[in-house]
C-alpha cells in the first residue's frame, strides 16, 4: 500500500510500522471538529469536505479535498489550532499515520517538513485561484463546475445552503440559476436531486473557467 502511493517518500525513516489503511463511507466523519488530532491521514482515493460550524449554528463548507491530500496536517503542526471537520463525500481510502506513536519523529523529520511546506504552499495557491474565480466569473459557470464536481451517478444532490456558502452567493441566487438550468434542459429536478440531462453543456460552461 505504501509503495503503491509512494507515501514512504515523504519520510527519511521507515514509516511502515506506524501506518495503516482507513476506509470511510460517504457522510462519515474523518476528523471531528474541536477534537485533538491523533492521526494524520493521507487521502489516496475518494473526495472529502472541509467544514466548520459557526457560532450561529450554520455549517460552512470551506473546501474539498482531492487525491492526494493530507488531512489534519495543520492541527498536527499546531496542536492549539481548532480542528476543522472533515467528512467523506465519496468513499474515501486513507493511509492513517498514528501520531501517538511517531509524532515526535514526524515533526523532526526534515524531509517530511519540506514536503508539508510544499503541500501547504500549493494548497494556498489553489485556494487563491478559487477565490479569484468567485470574483471574476458569473455564477452559471462556477455552478456548472460545482455540479460536475459533486454529482454522483448522474445526480446532483448537494445541500443548497452548503453550495451557496461555498460559491459565495445567496441561497436565492443559487435557486434562480438552478431553475434556469432546468428551463434550458441542462438539469431536471427529481426525487433524489437534480438529474444531469445535458452534462456536455455543463462541461462547456466549466471549460470557460479554464481558458
Amino acid at each position: 500500500m505504501l509503495k503503491e502511493y509512494r507515501f514512504q517518500e515523504y519520510f527519511s525513516f521507515d514509516i511502515t510500522p506506524y501506518a495503516s489503511l482507513a476506509v470511510f463511507e460517504p457522510g462519515e466523519l474523518i476528523l471531528r471538529e474541536g477534537q485533538r488530532v491523533t492521526k494524520l491521514y493521507y487521502l489516496v482515493k475518494g473526495r472529502a469536505k472541509l467544514f466548520a460550524t459557526l457560532k450561529n449554528g450554520k455549517v460552512s463548507l470551506f473546501n474539498f479535498y482531492e487525491v492526494p491530500s493530507f488531512l489534519g496536517e495543520m492541527e498536527m503542526l499546531d496542536p492549539e489550532a481548532h480542528t476543522k471537520g472533515v467528512r467523506a463525500h465519496t468513499r474515501c481510502y486513507c493511509i492513517a499515520l498514528d501520531l501517538t506513536r511517531c509524532g515526535d519523529r514526524v515533526l523532526n523529520d526534515p524531509r517530511f517538513l519540506r514536503a508539508i511546506c510544499l503541500y501547504l504552499g500549493r494548497k494556498a495557491v489553489s485556494n487563491s485561484w478559487h477565490y479569484a474565480q468567485s470574483q471574476s466569473y458569473p455564477l452559471k459557470y462556477r455552478l456548472a463546475s460545482y455540479i460536475l464536481f459533486t454529482s454522483r451517478d448522474g445526480v446532483y444532490a448537494e445541500p443548497h445552503t452548503e453550495a451557496a456558502e461555498y460559491l459565495g452567493i445567496s441561497y436565492r441566487h443559487l435557486l434562480y440559476v438552478l431553475a434556469d438550468f432546468c428551463r434550458e434542459g441542462i438539469l431536471e429536478r427529481g426525487p433524489k436531486g437534480y438529474l444531469l440531462r445535458d452534462p456536455q453543456r455543463l462541461q462547456a460552461l466549466q471549460d470557460e473557467l479554464q481558458e
